[in-house]
């Protein structure tokens, strides 16, 4: 859990939305295909995301949780959101798997397990039960026996593991040389800590050490990996939420020991790995059918009119022996191939910087994946790669490459290998990836990339002087998204004040929002989405952005879906807007026929007091 948002939004954190009916799939309908959006990105359907949670692989179907405020583009009251796909790539939206209220706990960050063997014998029916670890200065458990539709919490919500210091972010991984699980989370005492705890039934915990150091902040991840694809040498992996790692071992314990030479920790990416950057709190999936160890970040640096907030392309992590020493490498999954489109190539072309050696001329491409080997021998240029979403002018949205001089790329160190560097690069609408000589250097970026005719142009460069480009690989890569459907409208009709015949009217002429006598008309008639809208066709109720304090007159503005537009039902009879969290209000309860209504903060009383809409 990215605690500086925390520290950020501490005097603005709503109170609980008053639930729909759980499960609660509180969206808009959409087509992903909004300006920004992943294509094969996954993001949420609405609403804002954060860290990835509890990524897991249950009877055909990869489960993805996530951090999640459904109801607002900033972070708030977290959720657990939830997606399901067959292969990683195609993902679909799910209803809210947990939520602040009805969940007994402080639904921070956490990991996942599924009990196939039912060793905590909450077993019901034919699903295995599925384990959701979450809360802060502990740790408590939600539970699904039914295949992940629907989640309780395990003995009311009480912790199995408490602490007096801050604590939070639990990941559950097996033990295998002891034959039990393991739990490490993140805790601040004394400084930045790892604590370990194990368990033969995943429900009772016993505590087991610690491992210390100043880096490590944040969702720990701990997971195995054979060096060099030798699976009688395997080591363990720590990381946190930056993506900082050491290698080393379990001891009798079971707690971490780094090996020699690894006091300060690699990084795994070098995007910009922090709680405002483009790669953050990345997790690996458990309980996959195969040995891989597949990871997905959160990339904070994505956003749109309906949602903030995506996670990367799944790569599959390895441990690679370099010159330097063992480290983890990074690469997409096979997957991928679900949505490529047939190959250009090309081999044995001179790039310098003359237009006309660019082989994509001509070429126009929204979302897409290179891959280049060049050969350095007799290589005279400085830097070369590839311009991103190229215009007739000159101008591109971003650009990837490599200085041969420096032997770096994205400014992590990546020499040669046998004279010969690798690239390999994901173009989405928001996002960029590349992955560099097989997964060394691996750089997870957004960028807003611009999907205009105009801004499609892809350029290979060479600066001052020429390389020789030995093979080239185009693909295009198809969208991955199929439409996804709205929730169910949480009322329609009249919104009546205080209990009397009096309701939220629109002006047709001005906009204005008025209170006046009930009369079912068609200014009267409003819908209340899923996603949190007050609308009457088109328009939408509209929280002014030019005056956000207490008085502001609300009016409709054409629906757009900004948190401006979102209302939040709290308490029984409130309706709190999403950006300035302030609630619609009557001023002064004067409720003569025409009073504009207007916000104010949430005090309650007969002032605030509105019925959901009905007939």
């Amino acid at each position: 859990m990215a605690v500086a948002f925390l520290v950020a939004i501490t005097t603005v954190v709503a109170p609980s939305a008053q639930a729909a009916p759980y499960p609660e799939y509180p969206y808009d309908a959409t087509d992903y295909n909004e300006p920004f959006r992943g294509q094969f990105h996954f993001s949420s359907q609405g609403g804002w995301m954060n860290d990835v949670n509890a990524p897991l692989y249950y009877n055909g179907v990869y489960h993805l949780f996530y951090q999640h405020n459904p109801h607002g583009l900033q972070w708030d009251t977290m959720h657990w959101g939830h997606a399901t796909s067959r292969d990683m790539v195609h993902w679909t939206q799910q209803p809210i798997a947990l939520e602040p209220g009805l969940h007994n706990a402080t639904l921070f960050s956490g990991g996942g397990w599924v009990d196939h063997n039912n060793v905590t014998g909450l077993k019901t029916g034919t699903d295995a039960p599925i384990l959701l670890f979450t809360n802060t200065n502990g740790v408590s458990i939600a539970y699904s026996t039914d295949g992940a539709r629907t989640f309780r919490m395990y003995n009311g919500g009480a912790k199995v593991i408490s602490t007096p210091y801050e604590s939070r972010d639990p990941k559950v991984y097996w033990d295998a040389a002891r034959n039990r699980w393991g739990m490490v989370f993140w805790g601040n005492e004394g400084g930045n800590v790892a604590k370990f705890y194990s368990s033969t039934n995943l429900l009772n915990w016993t505590y087991r050490g610690e491992f210390r150091a100043d880096w490590l902040f944040e969702c720990p991840d701990l997971y195995q990996l054979p060096v060099d694809g030798n699976t009688g040498n395997q080591k363990w992996v720590l990381q946190d939420a930056s993506g900082e790692y050491v290698i080393g071992t379990l001891n009798s314990a079971g707690v971490f020991v780094p090996d020699a030479g690894w006091s300060r920790p690699q990084r795994m990416d070098v995007g910009r790995t922090d709680f405002g950057g483009t790669a953050y709190a990345g997790l690996t999936f458990t309980n996959m059918p195969t040995n891989r160890v597949v990871q997905m970040f959160w990339q904070p640096g994505n956003k749109g009119s309906t949602w903030t907030g995506n996670a990367s392309f799944p790569a599959q992590l390895g441990l690679r022996t370099f010159p330097e020493g063992i480290r983890v490498t990074r690469n997409p999954i096979g997957e991928i191939s679900t949505i490529r489109q047939p190959a250009q190539t090309w081999s044995n072309l001179t790039i310098s910087n003359d237009l006309a050696t660019n082989p994509f001329n001509g070429i126009s491409a929204d979302t897409y994946e290179i891959e280049a080997t060049y050969d350095l021998a007799g290589a005279t240029a400085t830097d070369f790669g590839f311009e991103l979403h190229r215009r007739a002018d000159g101008t591109r949205d971003a650009a990837i490459g490599y200085d041969r001089v420096r032997q770096t790329l994205a400014d992590a160190p990546m020499p040669p290998v046998n004279n010969r560097v690798k690239l390999r690069v994901l173009v989405d609408r928001g996002q960029l990836e590349t992955f560099g000589n097989d997964g060394k250097v691996s750089v997870t970026d957004n960028v807003n990339f611009d999907s205009s005719s105009g801004s499609l142009g892809i350029r290979t460069y060479a600066n001052n002087g020429t390389v020789r480009l030995e093979s080239l690989t185009f693909r295009r890569l198809s969208k991955a998204w199929t439409a996804a459907p709205s929730g169910p409208d949480q009322g329609v009709g009249m919104i009546k004040w205080n209990g009397v015949n009096k309701c939220v009217d629109r002006d047709a002429a001005t906009a204005a929002v008025n209170i006046w006598d009930c009369w079912n008309g068609a200014n009267q008639r409003w819908t209340f989405t899923a996603a949190g809208k007050i609308r009457i066709g088109n328009e939408c109720l509209d929280q002014p952005g030019e005056t956000i304090g207490n008085g502001a007159q609300l009016k409709t503005h054409a629906c757009w879906g900004g948190d401006n537009q979102r209302w939040i039902r709290i308490g029984a009879n409130q309706y709190q807007n999403a950006w300035s969290k302030r609630c619609l209000d009557l001023a002064a309860g004067d409720a003569t026929n025409g009073r504009r209504l207007q916000v104010w903060d949430c005090v309650g009383g007969p002032n605030q007091t509105w019925s959901m809409p009905t007939n």
